[in-house]
């Protein structure tokens, strides 16, 4: 063999082993497990409030239990809308989630974005809470009924504080509203936190946020709750009785899940889904749950798309009946 030949040889052989190399760091990349990087979680609510603890008790348990790089981020603003939107229009690889309450399934309805359960990817939920009625600590009112006849007898006086117009808990005060017959003030703020403080300042005569948020003012003496807006009494406070308990027929949950983009890959999407039940299913999250007063039924990505659909229906039509519209 001529040693022009020989090189010749030599020199297409060391390619195809480069070539080889190449392809094979290739394959690694795209093989790599999910996930390689930091995941940042989404929180369409206000630092301090019960879907931002949500956020961060679910980022701390991925960590400790998962040993992921997980990280919270607030964006607030539109009922949700605007987190929410944050993440549907982020790049569907994974490393962007976000929370999922229960205002996906009224935003729509509201006018604030053309969004609902089907514009995302849900991966599963695990928190649910009621709404409650809450007064200053001297109000002039013990029960919902002394709360309702003052309503009745100063018609649009009274202001009641919500979360923002057309979130749950605006929602929640328009239902009882409507209800008892009455006329409320309603004082949209930046979320739970930003509502109660009103409450506690004196800004406000009442507040309608849930249960997890304004028990610790309830247990400090701050705050009367005159009714729990849920099918039972909360945990948190079990000496108030639940507004059908006092005959006035409300029913009014948050849920808070947690979604991700539109097409992020099948595999991507299982992980993350099977991550979520992992914390979901913990003693630690349990526990957080329970010493909010919240509900920890764990619903799956198809169990939870399932009663966001279910709510899309019931709030649009309760949104339109009452003539709710987003300012």
């Amino acid at each position: 063999m001529k040693k022009r030949d020989f090189r010749r040889i030599l020199a297409g052989a060391m390619a195809g082993v480069m070539m080889l190399g190449l392809t094979a760091c290739g394959s690694s990349n795209e093989s790599a497990a999910f996930p390689s990087d930091t995941v940042n979680i989404v929180c369409h609510a206000k630092e301090g409030g019960g879907s931002d603890a949500l956020a961060r008790e679910v980022a701390q348990v991925m960590q400790d239990k998962l040993g992921w790089s997980v990280t919270v981020e607030n964006k607030t603003g539109g009922s949700g809308s605007v987190g929410m939107q944050y993440v549907q229009n982020s790049k569907p690889d994974g490393y962007t989630i976000g929370t999922a309450p229960v205002e996906l399934s009224m935003i729509q309805a509201l006018g604030y974005a053309e969004l609902n359960p089907d514009s995302v990817s849900l991966l599963g939920c695990g928190m649910s809470w009621s709404a409650a009625l809450y007064v200053p600590k001297d109000a002039p009112y013990d029960n919902m009924e002394d709360f309702i006849n003052y309503c009745k007898e100063n018609p649009d006086v009274v202001k009641v504080a919500n979360s923002g117009i057309g979130s749950i808990w605006h929602i929640a005060a328009c239902a009882m509203a409507d209800k008892a017959g009455i006329s409320l003030n309603h004082v949209p703020y930046d979320g739970a936190t930003g509502a109660l403080t009103a409450l506690l300042g004196s800004e406000v005569d009442a507040a309608v946020v849930g249960t997890c948020e304004g028990y610790s003012y309830v247990d400090s003496g701050d705050l009367k709750c005159l009714g729990v807006f849920g099918e039972d009494r909360s945990a948190t406070m079990p000496d108030v009785p639940t507004a059908k308990e006092q005959g006035y027929d409300l029913n009014v949950v948050c849920w808070v899940g947690f979604l991700a983009p539109k097409d992020v890959d099948e595999a991507t999407l299982t992980t993350l889904q099977d991550s979520l039940k992992t914390v979901f299913e913990t003693d630690e999250y349990k526990s957080f749950c329970e010493t909010r007063g919240c509900d920890s039924t764990y619903y799956s990505a198809e169990e939870f798309k399932k009663m966001a659909d279910s709510d899309f229906t019931y709030y649009s039509e309760l949104i339109s009946s009452l003539g709710i519209v987003a300012q």
